[in-house]
């Protein structure tokens, strides 16, 4: 690594980690946009040497250390580098992405990757803060396996109904399927273990949420441990969070069809197609929303869809603008 020492003296400013799963490239940026590079193991050796040189190089605790949030690859040195008092944004790879689309040139390397996550540290304001705490990280593991064992639940089921109607509908071949129902049920009995979990351990305005005539603890429970610990400062910011937001294409005359955009988890996205259906069955404020939508003649996919981005909208201001205090009878 070859430093200018006349740039020594000058303060870094921000830091751009791009994380991979054997390595992790480091582009410290300087006041005068000179920058350090550098590359390290992704395990506990490599990121105690990164913070040794975030020392050496006299980084401050406020300046942002960017990386992206990459599956489990970015939590062992989110965590570290956090514990040692450094400030780590984690940050949407779509941010990314939006950057590197506005390069003249669009090249991606890690080395490059590192030092656009240092440039977005010092033009973005705001970005999310990672949180060193335990339980929201496993929370977010805990719903991470829910939605797996829910696609698991769904593959498996719809095999199942498939072998069984090949095998005994149309070939006349009986076939012990009981092992495969018992699957399935234990399947469902772990989801329960896990939602009931999250319910004792996420966030405290869980149980008051649930107060809500059409959602459920369990909802309330995955709602609020996934999305809880992000930071939104408008209603439009959560609903494009979990992609619910319409994405529309026009060119000219030319008006293409609307469609959710579908960025964030599409487990999110399913529980709140659950709640939006809960709503309408028994929460009169939703139930005549959803009415009115339907005798306007907009499709019942459409209205349900609608009825959870009113449903967002309500969370936020509940949630993150505290402007919502719930009656027991809400």
């Amino acid at each position: 690594m070859e430093e200018n020492k006349k740039s020594e003296s000058k303060g870094i400013v921000s830091v751009g980690i791009d994380v991979s799963k054997a390595k992790l490239d480091i582009a410290l940026f300087r006041s005068d946009r000179s920058h350090v590079a550098a590359g390290f193991a992704n395990n506990s050796d490599g990121i105690t040497q990164l913070i040794v040189l975030l020392k050496q190089q006299r980084t401050a605790v406020t300046v942002p250390c960017v990386m992206e949030s990459t599956g489990d690859y970015h939590l062992l040195s989110a965590l570290m580098i956090t514990k040692e008092g450094f400030r780590v944004n984690c940050i949407n790879p779509l941010i990314t992405k939006k950057y590197q689309r506005a390069s003249i040139r669009g090249t991606k390397t890690d080395t490059i990757d590192a030092a656009r996550l240092a440039e977005i540290g010092l033009l973005e304001d705001n970005l999310p803060l990672f949180s060193a705490e335990n339980q929201p990280l496993v929370n977010k593991k805990v719903i991470s396996y829910l939605s797996l064992l829910e696609k698991t639940k769904q593959q498996l089921k719809a095999g199942f109904k498939q072998l069984e109607r090949v095998s005994q509908d149309i070939l006349g071949v009986q076939l012990d399927l009981s092992t495969s129902q018992q699957a399935l049920k234990e399947l469902d009995k772990q989801m329960k273990v896990l939602k009931h979990y999250l319910v004792e351990h996420g966030p405290k305005e869980v149980k008051e949420l649930s107060t809500i005539r059409g959602v459920s603890e369990n909802q309330a429970a995955v709602l609020l441990s996934g999305l809880g610990d992000k930071t939104f400062s408008h209603k439009d910011q959560l609903v494009a969070f979990v992609g619910l937001d319409i994405r529309q294409r026009q060119s000219g005359q030319w008006i293409g069809k609307q469609k959710l955009s579908k960025r964030g988890s599409g487990y999110l996205r399913k529980v709140l197609f659950q709640v939006a259906w809960g709503l309408k069955q028994n929460n009169d404020t939703y139930k005549e929303y959803y009415d009115r939508l339907r005798k306007e003649g907009k499709h019942y996919t459409t209205v349900l869809l609608a009825v959870a981005r009113k449903f967002l909208r309500f969370l936020f201001a509940f949630y993150w603008k505290k402007s919502v205090i719930l009656q027991p009878t809400a």
